[in-house]
């Protein structure tokens, strides 16, 4: 396992060398770029950052670049807030979410237009990646293997990064323009289901994480509609058996319901189900067919009575 896991990060590292020197033949990063990025970063011990953590200093640096110090300064407050806000019981902060908080506060207070906060932030976004999932930011946690954890040694991380920003800068080409109010991870590579019955209950803000950042272990959350209104949640397979109940773990992370279970989910068998069953008896089921892949923002596949799904929701009380 561990000589597989080698390959996969040997493959991964081997596409990003290959695009630094694509890139870094067309052009480098400038002194200043590089002075200004790792005077904003902290990497880790191993001195690797997450595309996330990246993002969030390529936002500083592009707002030095259009606002200079005094900007940068006035935005480093904003942001400064905005991370103690987010900041998790165990220290994590959410670089992307805390951004992006900072940023549209940023904009809405006049320091900037829509059109340079929404500059910024496609330019950022882009010049962040780190891995081959270019619709999405990532963080540094997560078990192996995990399609949600993206990092990469500084040094890499900016001649990638310095290379597309000065493309940005000498008007050689232009980062696709996205709207700082989309939702994070909106256009990430995730899973998705036809729904038979698209129903407004718990439509989107649906996200079953096979890693969490917390214990390494599944975490599911479900849509904010529907925080409060949830008796049970449980794993149900292709066959209508009751694999296991979760245990709930509290609201956060844009007012959604958070329930626990007891291993990593690709440990749990394909196609299986996330049966949320709600106070009032109806069942919402997302259906889940790679387990070991973070599945976000589907649709319910059904909704029903319990009555029809027999003792299901009795088990899970009892489980709960």
């Amino acid at each position: 396992m561990e000589a597989i896991q080698g390959i996969g990060r040997s493959l991964i590292n081997s596409a990003i060398s290959g695009l630094v020197k694509t890139q870094s033949s067309d052009a480098k990063p400038s002194g200043e770029f590089d002075s200004t990025l790792k005077a904003l970063l902290s990497p880790d011990k191993t001195n690797k950052i997450s595309e996330e953590e990246l993002f969030s200093g390529l936002v500083q640096e592009r707002i030095k670049k259009t606002k200079g110090e005094a900007g940068l300064t006035d935005f480093k407050t904003i942001f400064e807030s905005a991370k103690n806000r987010l900041r998790k019981a165990d220290g994590f902060v959410p670089f992307e979410d805390a951004t992006k908080e900072a940023l549209k506060e940023f904009r809405d207070t006049g320091k900037i237009t829509k059109d340079e906060a929404d500059s910024i932030y496609s330019q950022a976004f882009a010049g962040a990646q780190l891995d081959q999932n270019t619709n999405a930011l990532y963080d540094n946690r997560g078990g192996p293997n995990d399609p949600t954890m993206a990092v990469a040694e500084m040094e890499q991380a900016l001649l990638l990064s310095g290379a597309l920003i000065g493309k940005y800068d000498t008007g050689s080409e232009t980062a696709a323009v996205r709207s700082l109010d989309e939702p994070s991870n909106a256009a990430s590579n995730s899973i998705t289901t036809s729904s038979a019955d698209h129903s407004e209950v718990g439509s989107s803000g649906f996200l079953f994480k096979p890693v969490s950042d917390s214990d390494g272990k599944l975490a599911v959350l479900l849509p904010p509609n529907l925080a409060g209104l949830v008796q049970s949640v449980s794993l149900v397979g292709a066959n209508g058996e009751v694999i296991e109940s979760g245990r709930y773990a509290g609201n956060g992370n844009g007012g959604r319901d958070h329930y626990r279970f007891t291993k990593p989910g690709g440990q749990y068998s394909d196609g299986l189900s996330v049966m949320a069953t709600l106070t009032n008896g109806q069942l919402v089921k997302y259906i889940i067919n790679e387990t070991s892949q973070r599945t976000e923002n589907i649709e319910p596949s059904n909704q029903g009575s319990s009555s029809n799904a027999g003792s299901t929701g009795q088990q899970d009380n009892q489980s709960l």
